[in-house]
């Protein structure tokens, strides 16, 4: 019987290695401009700016300056450690005996739920009415992998039938000219999450791409994304100066986005880590008028099957600390008043936590919203029950993420 288990964990553990392999594959694919246009690889994060969504298209077209900002948690958030549901205390710290949060430690939210004390940076958001909550948000016979769940919700087709995001479907119809005539502002900026179907098209990537803070604040500091002096006076030289200037000149926001940059600054002081230093950047961006209407960043490491405790932590304390940043930073110049944050996830996890102390790939989980313009804080929908499980110990979904979008 032991030996049968380790079989079959091993088997589990090979497949769940395979999928990441194989979603690495496409982001460097992707990022090497060989899974659509102009894309190229330079470091470990990305940045892109891509044609209008549908949501996008609404907000171009309205006469106000509404900034929405996607805060995408890669890997799968435990929304159960999340927004923790104290009207059924007792069942939770059941099906978590070790990485339950203890009540007494929880901010109250509402009788009903509560938050963790280490996003209490995000108690004065909720206390000022500038916080949301959407209880169990998901689809019917949640993917339990990264790589389809991602694309389900790029895509928004739960058959796995289209390989274009649902941006990129609608960049695609209005912008049929899109690699000769692209908009003069980015209406839509990304750092982060190459890879992701969101942009893609049927043939074309409909978003540029630079990888790594660093190098994008250097594009935003000097207008150009390569250095063209001091290369080595050789043949390798040459090509380098060839390349280098070729990706320069398809850089066609490089030039805006470094005006925008360079006529705001950030008024707070963010911590070093990559969330906070992907929303420093959109925060200038905004401040400095750029005119682009979504901007979308990524937080990684929520594939927590082990010790999530500390990880789960971290992150969420990242995820408040950086969200609060962010608004004070905007606040301090009104442009607050015009954004709105959401956060989404490929998944949740499961209820019950597993043998390494961490949690599995689930269903339903909550969204977040951020902003002063929320006007209120409060709860929309059903918290799943936690004594209705699916066939896998997940949580059911009372949200079509699709009725979000």
């Amino acid at each position: 019987m032991c030996n049968h288990h380790s079989a079959y964990k091993k088997v589990k553990e090979d497949i769940h290695s395979q999928e990441h392999k194989q979603w690495s594959r496409r982001s460097f694919l992707q990022a090497l401009g060989l899974m659509g246009s102009g894309s190229i690889l330079l470091g470990s994060k990305s940045v892109s700016a891509s044609r209008h969504s549908p949501l996008a298209s609404a907000l171009a077209n309205s006469d106000s300056d509404r900034i929405l900002v996607l805060i995408r948690l890669k890997g799968g958030n435990d929304g159960l450690n999340t927004i923790i549901p104290i009207y059924d205390y007792d069942r939770y710290a059941e099906l978590r005996p070790t990485i339950k949060l203890e009540e007494s430690s929880l901010y109250n939210l509402s009788s009903d739920f509560g938050l963790p004390s280490f996003m209490s940076d995000l108690q004065s958001m909720w206390g000022n009415g500038a916080m949301k909550v959407v209880h169990g948000v998901g689809y019917d016979n949640s993917s339990l992998s990264h790589f389809s769940g991602s694309d389900i919700w790029a895509s928004t087709d739960v058959n796995e039938n289209t390989q274009s995001g649902w941006w990129g479907r609608h960049f695609e119809e209005l912008y049929p000219d899109y690699l000769v005539n692209p908009p003069e502002i980015p209406p839509a900026i990304q750092i982060g999450s190459i890879g992701n179907l969101i942009f893609d098209g049927s043939i074309n990537s409909y978003a540029f791409t630079v990888a790594n803070p660093d190098q994008l604040e250097a594009i935003a500091e000097t207008g150009i994304v390569h250095d063209m002096t001091n290369l080595p006076d050789c043949t390798y030289g040459d090509q380098l100066q060839f390349m280098r200037g070729t990706t320069n000149t398809t850089y066609n926001y490089a030039g805006v986005i470094h005006n925008a940059y360079e006529s705001s600054s950030n008024e707070v002081d963010y911590n070093n880590d990559a969330l906070s230093q992907q929303l420093a950047i959109v925060a200038r961006m905004i401040k400095g008028n750029l005119g682009t209407k979504v901007y979308m960043v990524t937080l990684g490491g929520f594939d927590t099957h082990a010790d999530q405790a500390t990880k789960h932590q971290t992150l969420l304390n990242s995820l408040s600390n950086s969200v609060k940043l962010f608004f004070e930073d905007l606040g301090i110049t009104g442009h607050d008043e015009n954004v709105l944050a959401m956060t989404f996830s490929e998944f949740g996890r499961r209820a019950f936590e597993n043998g390494s102390q961490g949690t599995d790939h689930g269903a339903a989980a909550p969204i977040l919203f951020f902003g002063p313009a929320l006007d209120d804080n409060g709860f929309v929908g059903t918290h799943p029950d936690l004594n209705a499980l699916d066939a896998n110990n997940a949580l059911y979904h009372s949200i079509d993420f699709r009725q979000i979008y």
